[in-house]
Order: structure tokens, then C-alpha cells, then sequence
């Protein structure tokens, strides 16, 4: 687990406001450098339910506008984890600035590997990764040190959601993305049914592509992949949903 104090790895910051559900944040940021909040953060915040006393691991926390919010809400303690140093840092910073760092724990590490054994949760925001690596770099979304999706788009929702249902409380929830036309939708849900009895689609919409964009996405997915972005109005764009996924099958 991180630590209050250590010698910044950041220093070329900013403070930007984000607005999620029940609360306005002022985030330090670094832009060009490092991955932003974004709306796709804006929408989970829309569709979580955090529970009073209830623990959030906020999986793929970035520099941590979810772990932060979450800490907003009646939970007990939240638990973010990142892969980059940078991420856990700002995510350090932003607990303290909004006066919650008594709540937050950041780890840096991959998914759930740095959480102490036989920790469980009743909330798992799983907002990582979903796009496939070619057109998460062309478009510049993630930097060389953020884990993509691998080719299709599916490596790592797919990691995290075959672990996530082990570490989970009875009763608890998974909340995890797919970029349907940035990833393969169908082999993420595939493997979403394998290990959870129920599941929710929460959220579902459409986020348009400029004609620039989606000439670099076309360069480098995969024929079927491409085939599942679709004209909207006047742009192409690529569907973007959010699921809420219950009761582990066999535990």
C-alpha cells in the first residue's frame, strides 16, 4: 500500500473540476502525461450503489476520481489499485485535497494482486482498460505505461472479471465496461455469464468518433471488430455499456 509523504513523481500538475453524481470534484491532474477522468468515469459514478458501510476496491483507479468519490459516499473503506506509480500518486493527492485519505487505500499493482488476501468487497468498480490496443494508442488514450485491452479489446475486462467474482462479498457487486466496436463485446459477456448468475446492463450509450478518429480507428482493428461501429447521425460512433453483475455461480 502506498504512503502519504514519499518523494513526488509529479510535478507538472493541474486542478480540474469533474462533476459525478452527488458531488463536485477538483482533481489534480496531469494532462499529456498521464490518463484523465473522463466520461466514462462520469457514467459509473451514475450507476454505482455504495451501501453504508460498505468496502469499494475501485479497480483501474487512475488518478483516483472514483476511489475519491466513492469515499464521498456512505462507504467504510475504499480500495484503489493502479499499474502506473504516476496514478497512485495523484490518486494520493486527491484523497487528501478532498479529505478523505482516512477512508482510501491506494496500491499500485495489477487488479487484485497487491490487495491483502482474503480481502473482500461488497462494491467492485472495475473501470479498466476495455479497447483494443491499436486503437486505445492511435487515439492517444493510453499511454505506454496503461495496460490496453490487448488485440480485441478483451484482456484484461476478461482478467478482472474472472477474478472479481472470488472476491466479492455475498451479495456484492461488479461493475465492469465494454466498448462495443473497441472491443469484443460478445467474448467479454461470454465469460461475464460464466462466473455471475446475474447480470445488468446499467448503462448504454454511443460516443461519436470524429472522421479523423475513426480513420485511425479503421487502420488498425480487425474487420469484425470495425464492423460493430455504426453511423449515428452524422458520425460514426462506438457503444459504449456498463453492466452490474450479481451472485458469483458457484459461491
Amino acid at each position: 500500500m502506498l504512503e502519504h509523504g514519499h518523494k513526488a513523481l509529479v510535478e507538472d500538475v493541474e486542478l480540474r473540476p469533474i462533476k459525478l453524481r452527488g458531488c463536485e470534484l477538483d482533481l489534480y491532474v496531469a494532462p499529456g502525461s498521464l490518463f484523465l477522468p473522463n466520461a466514462v468515469s462520469r457514467l459509473f459514478a451514475k450507476v454505482v450503489e455504495i451501501r453504508p458501510g460498505d468496502i469499494v476496491f475501485d479497480i483501474g483507479t487512475g488518478t483516483g476520481v472514483l476511489a475519491v468519490w466513492a469515499a464521498t459516499q456512505p462507504s467504510q473503506q475504499v480500495h484503489a489499485v493502479d499499474p502506473v506509480k504516476e496514478h497512485c500518486e495523484l490518486a494520493l493527492r486527491n484523497a487528501t485535497r478532498h479529505g478523505v485519505a482516512d477512508k482510501v487505500n491506494v496500491y499500485q499493482g495489477s487488479l487484485f494482486d497487491p490487495l491483502p488476501l482474503g480481502l473482500r468487497a461488497e462494491v467492485i468498480i472495475g473501470d479498466v482498460s476495455g479497447i483494443a490496443d491499436g486503437p486505445g494508442r492511435a487515439l492517444g488514450w493510453y499511454s505506454s505505461d496503461v495496460p490496453t485491452g490487448g488485440g480485441d479489446g478483451t484482456e484484461v475486462v476478461i482478467d478482472l472479471i474472472r477474478q472479481a467474482h472470488r472476491r466479492l462479498q455475498p451479495g456484492g457487486r461488479l461493475y465492469f465496461p465494454i466498448a462495443v466496436g473497441l472491443s469484443d463485446g460478445d467474448k467479454v459477456m461470454a465469460v461475464a455469464r460464466e462466473c455471475f448468475t446475474n447480470l445488468v446492463k446499467k448503462v448504454d450509450v454511443w460516443f461519436p468518433l470524429s472522421d479523423e478518429e475513426y480513420d485511425l480507428v479503421a487502420c488498425c482493428l480487425p474487420p469484425a471488430l470495425l464492423s460493430k461501429i455504426c453511423q449515428r447521425g452524422s458520425r460514426m460512433a462506438w457503444n459504449g455499456l456498463i453492466y452490474e453483475a450479481t451472485k458469483p455461480t458457484g459461491g
